[in-house]
Formats: C-alpha cells, sequence, structure tokens
C-alpha cells in the first residue's frame, strides 16, 4: 500500500530543493548522446552498493524534474 503521507513529503521536499539545472542538462545530453554505461563489476557495485543507490535516486530526481522544466 502506498504510504501517501510520506510521498506527499518527498514531494514537497523536492519541490523546495535549489536544482542545478545546467549541470543536470549537461549530465542528460552527455547520456543522451554517448549512452548509458553498460558494463559494470557486479563485485565493485555491491561493495559500494549505498554510495550507488544514492546516486541512482538523485540522477532519478533530476529526470523527474527535467521533465517537468
Amino acid at each position: 500500500m502506498v504510504d501517501y503521507e510520506k510521498l506527499r513529503e518527498r514531494v514537497e521536499k523536492q519541490a523546495e530543493k535549489a536544482w542545478d539545472t545546467k549541470s543536470i542538462e549537461g549530465w542528460f545530453s552527455r547520456i543522451a548522446k554517448e549512452g548509458i554505461a553498460s558494463k559494470v563489476d557486479p563485485k565493485e557495485v555491491a561493495a559500494d552498493k549505498p554510495r550507488i543507490l544514492e546516486l541512482v535516486q538523485r540522477r532519478a530526481e533530476e529526470c523527474t524534474y527535467l521533465s517537468h522544466v
């Protein structure tokens, strides 16, 4: 079941966030041209899982932000 209170809080937090639009657009343009790296070392990912999950979350939020700019 969806926790709408947590979801609402997260949306409000994202709405208040100061976004670095120029940097986000640069990153997005680069992956649009070059694609996303498809080869990763599973051992490297497992060893650095918390940082990678944080990066994935941040990139998802940035993509969501760009889709509404």
